[in-house]
């Protein structure tokens, strides 16, 4: 499941800088959401994150460290998204209505109640003990 998206980068100074982005979800993993940004010359960047933090941090703010989601200031058409790495600090502007209806499918094809049983445990948590296979998360280039 999928949605295309025209994205604003919200720089230091208040300018907003058009983007192309793509969130997908899938749902063998149901409890996330990926957010993959094309940067100006093609540079691809791919972000997962909760998808509770995406569908909370429409109305109200949401998310800690990396990923931080609030409505937008001035632009009840929009919401906020603020992504933190070592590189530094994007803040990005999405249309709220696309995302939400995004988000609602979501809900539709997973919902929240039947997260839980879907994952497969082992493979999440294998890593850390030593075994299943490797995931990561946060921000990749691609």
């Amino acid at each position: 499941m999928s949605c295309d998206l025209l994205l604003s980068l919200v720089t230091d100074n208040g300018e907003r800088l058009p983007l192309t982005g793509h969130l997908s979800f899938d749902p063998a993993d149901p409890m996330a959401i990926t957010l993959v940004i094309r940067e100006a010359g093609g540079k691809m960047v791919r972000w997962t994150f909760a998808r509770d933090v995406l569908a909370v941090g429409g109305p109200r703010p949401a998310g800690v460290g990396d990923v931080r989601v609030q409505p937008a200031r001035g632009d009840q058409r929009a919401m906020a998204l603020t992504l933190t790495s070592t590189d530094g600090e994007a803040n990005l502007e999405l249309p709220s209505r696309r995302v939400a209806t995004f988000l609602r499918q979501t809900y539709i094809a997973v919902p929240r109640e039947m997260e839980a049983q879907l994952i497969d445990w082992v493979a999440e948590f294998g890593p850390m003990l030593g075994r299943g296979d490797d995931r990561t998360g946060g921000s990749t280039d691609i």
